[in-house]
């Protein structure tokens, strides 16, 4: 970065050129991916350039962005995921949403997502049976979770399940071994990645098999993640034993949609972690905990009981001008980064689709879709582009697939772990000296 030209002359054309009125200084910082660096900003100052004095304390270490909520803060550079949320598209690596739906399962994405390419025949064949071995659960995690009153919220049980499996080889946390252990070291990364996929899918399994009070069942090394998934929960036929081919289909459909949704406020939470460089399992579970607030993964909980307290069909109308009162709130509805509608929605609207004969059976689910309907042809949303989100959709569809709430933010979980991990996977290949995260602040009071 460096002064403008104070004759006036033309700057490159990649530059932003800011004239600090406090002094009548004004700088040229450069303009690189449509971003500008927030350091650069530091060189901007209130001190007198010719005496070396601040003119107040405040200024003394440079100009601070203030952006409470990362509203327009870029954490990192990434070639994971782009969402664009006017057209309405998402993008894996070099794939859009939709043919990857329409040509992949799970596996083939999960890999892309982590390895940058699509996996070959023999890729995806080692890929299934490296994490079918791992997800067998150390005795230390079944003992854990069995520890837990039925009704514990989920997160909780999910990140104690992975601390107890990270326990069980303490090798792999690098304040255990006294040492960093992955950064740059790719084997013993992708290692991690396999070892954490593997573990949210088998503590996912055993919180529901302690939700029902039903035994465990161990994974099937020639299943495929969806197909082992429901094998371990025992969502199976009754007379197969092996899950449903229809809701096979579906999950891995789901999963594809939430498998990573750029950086959210729980993939920010695990990098945060990562920037550290801890072991994979306490950065997922460190995305655990943020998912399940209320403003984030939490409000599917929150939407069921707003699903429960209307009750009815027909009392959806009334609650709806609640809402446009502000009388009640409506969860599940608007999104950040879409100005219009989630391009998630028309592939859970499809899934749901498949499962129409089972929505009249659940009464939550009925009153779900009632709101969706009428907020759908109301001013008061459409003006404000308040769309239901993804989040909330999919919750219709698991729960048309016989899935409780309490555990339908689990599931989402483990196909955001994919992405969650190749997040984690980037931060540690780029091979060069840890960016521990610390954000700066803005003191407000006095100073002393």
């Amino acid at each position: 970065m460096s002064h403008s030209d104070q004759n006036g002359r033309t700057q490159p054309k990649d530059t932003l050129t800011v004239t600090d009125n406090r002094t009548a200084r004004s700088y040229e910082i450069p303009i690189v991916n449509n971003a500008v660096k927030a350091t650069d900003f530091r060189w901007i100052s209130s001190t007198d350039e010719s005496t070396g004095e601040a003119a107040l304390d405040r200024y003394t270490t440079g100009l601070k962005i203030l952006d409470p909520g990362f509203q327009n803060t870029a954490v990192t550079e990434s070639e994971i995921t782009y969402i664009d949320g006017v057209r309405g598209s998402i993008q894996y690596r070099n794939y859009t949403l939709d043919e990857l739906l329409e040509r992949h399962d799970f596996e083939d994405v999960s890999f892309l997502l982590v390895w940058d390419h699509l996996p070959s025949p023999q890729e995806k064949i080692d890929y299934r049976l490296k994490l079918a071995a791992k997800a067998n659960p150390p005795q230390a995690v079944l003992d854990t979770i069995k520890c837990f009153p039925r009704d514990t919220p989920y997160h909780l049980m999910f990140v104690a399940g992975l601390s107890a499996w990270a326990s069980t080889d303490p090798t792999t946390v690098p304040i255990y071994v006294g040492k960093e252990i992955y950064l740059g070291k790719m084997d013993a990364v992708d290692e991690g990645v396999r070892r954490t996929i593997a573990a949210s899918m088998s503590v996912t399994a055993l919180i529901y098999c302690h939700y029902r009070g039903i035994q465990f069942t161990p994974p099937d090394s020639t299943a495929s993640m969806a197909e082992n998934i429901l094998l371990m929960m025992g969502v199976v036929d009754p007379t197969t034993r092996r899950p449903d081919p229809k809701i096979v289909r579906i999950l891995n459909r789901l999963w594809i949609v939430y498998a990573d949704h750029e950086m959210t406020n729980s993939t920010a939470a695990s990098m945060h972690v990562g920037s550290g460089l801890a072991d994979p399992m306490s950065c997922v579970s460190a995305a655990a905990c943020a998912l399940s607030g209320p403003l984030h993964g939490g409000a599917i909980d929150l939407a069921y009981r707003m699903f429960e307290r209307i009750g009815k069909k027909e009392a959806v109308a009334q609650a709806i001008e609640e809402v446009k009162a502000n009388k009640f709130r409506l969860f599940g509805y608007g999104h950040r980064i879409y100005k219009t509608v989630d391009p998630r929605v028309k592939h859970l609207k499809n899934a749901l689709g498949e499962l129409s004969e089972n929505i009249d059976a659940n009464p939550h689910l009925s009153v779900a879709l009632e709101i969706e309907r009428l907020a759908s042809q109301d001013d008061y949303f459409r003006s404000r582009n308040l769309n239901v989100n993804a989040d909330l959709y999919g919750c219709f569809v698991f729960s048309a697939m016989g899935f409780k709430p309490e555990i339908i933010t689990a599931l989402m979980l483990v196909a955001r772990t994919s992405g969650i991990v190749a997040h984690w996977r980037e931060q540690m290949q780029q091979g060069k000296p840890a960016n521990l995260w610390r954000p700066r602040q803005v003191f407000t009071r006095a100073k002393l």
